[in-house]
């Protein structure tokens, strides 16, 4: 396998671009004729590959400092499998020699379809010299590893400059560390439980007792986040009396605390997930703007020993984002700020993290999007329950 450096105008672009687009989805292709152009310009290095004569592969390399970054790798399906790949990056190595050469896998998430596939790849780099640097690379809605190799350590900073040389309005990667802690504190509703079914009914049930109308899943979803009070105020009308707003309001705990178990269940892989912390000697909390009564209930009733303290909304303590429940759970769990994380799918929650000094993980199973959460401040994100425990035990 011979590496060849390629530029605009090359005659084996429509056979390069069609290994090019099998192998990568569209949400991840640049368009190679672009690439090609910044190639001219020197702000990209572009290979076609060759095997007995022909065109069987291409590799795009983005330099910066003293790292050499693997855009994209493809090699001919027909020719998968036939150790050609391991030439390549021999290749590439060699002639990257005195640089740290970087390139990303999918995170080796054991709930994902295709975890096999990335285990494999993985593999194949550990073969090659590659090694885990512990740091993530997050866009087009997939979380990625970053391994590197031809250095003694993986330079950060250096990476991270190359990226922001890159950035466009349709490319900025969220970057970011697995890191360790002792002690979890969860959110509850759109984090660790499905609860808008349930939520959705017992408000209706009191908007409509009022003479209101009734809400959509969705809208009730756009209600949530800031305690029971508030979703309240956010359903009912407007120009409701005080009198009218405090029956409605008895009417939705009423009926919430009768039917705060009828749809509600855990996403998939939360269970998993708490066990595994659990085994880990983890210690795991829940911290809900929800009434208290109804966090006991549900913590109670789904996780059981799996939660050891849980906090809900009571008189006398400060809503989230005021981390004065935060820090009573530390207090009690003897943690501090430093070896938590605060885990939630919320504005509130990324806020409740910075106010009690913890890291934060945004979830993306929620009631609320990447999009809204990176506008909020969101730095870190988990795509599945399992990826909790990938990013934070090393």
């Amino acid at each position: 396998m011979e590496i060849e450096k390629i530029y605009s105008g090359d005659d084996r672009f429509d056979a390069l671009n069609a290994i090019y687009t099998e192998a990568f989805p569209p949400q991840e292709r640049f368009g190679l004729d672009i690439m090609l152009r910044l190639a001219d310009e020197g702000k990209l290095d572009v290979f076609a590959l060759m095997h007995s004569s022909e065109a069987a592969g291409m590799v795009v390399m983005c330099l910066h400092g003293h790292t050499a970054y693997v855009c994209y790798f493809a090699i001919d399906k027909a020719l998968r499998g036939k150790g050609l790949g391991s030439e390549v990056i021999r290749s590439i190595c060699s002639h990257y020699a005195g640089r740290q050469i970087v390139l990303e896998i999918e995170a080796l998430d054991k709930s994902a379809e295709n975890y096999p596939q990335r285990k494999r790849r993985e593999e194949f780099y550990l073969r090659a010299g590659f090694r885990h640097t512990d740091r993530y690379i997050r866009y087009e809605g997939v979380t990625y590893e970053l391994m590197f190799t031809g250095a003694e350590s993986f330079d950060e900073a250096d990476f991270d400059a190359l990226m922001d040389t890159r950035r466009c309005e349709g490319f900025q990667p969220v970057l970011f560390d697995a890191k360790q802690y002792s002690t979890y504190i969860f959110d509850l509703d759109g984090t660790l439980l499905d609860t808008l079914d349930d939520l959705t009914a017992s408000t209706n049930f009191a908007v409509q007792g009022a003479g209101g109308q009734a809400h959509t899943r969705e809208e009730v979803c756009g209600f949530v986040g800031n305690g029971i009070r508030k979703l309240m105020q956010r359903a009912l009308p407007s120009d409701i009396s005080s009198e009218d707003f405090e029956r409605a309001f008895d009417s939705f705990k009423r009926h919430y605390g009768q039917h705060c178990c009828d749809n509600t269940k855990p996403y998939a892989g939360i269970m998993d997930m708490l066990r595994e912390l659990k085994a880990r000697g983890k210690k795991v909390a829940v911290v809900s703007n929800k009434a208290d009564f109804a966090v006991a209930e549900l913590c109670r009733d789904y996780f059981g020993e799996l939660v050891d303290i849980c906090v809900g909304e009571k008189e006398g303590v400060r809503r989230k984002p005021s981390p004065d429940s935060v820090f009573a759970v530390m207090k009690s769990l003897g943690s501090k700020p430093c070896e938590c994380v605060y885990i939630g799918d919320s504005d509130v929650d990324v806020d409740t993290a910075r106010n009690a000094g913890t890291d934060c993980i945004s979830v993306l199973w929620g009631f609320r999007s990447e999009k809204f959460l990176l506008a909020h401040g969101a730095k870190v994100f988990a795509q599945t329950p399992n990826e909790i425990c990938l990013l934070t035990m090393l």
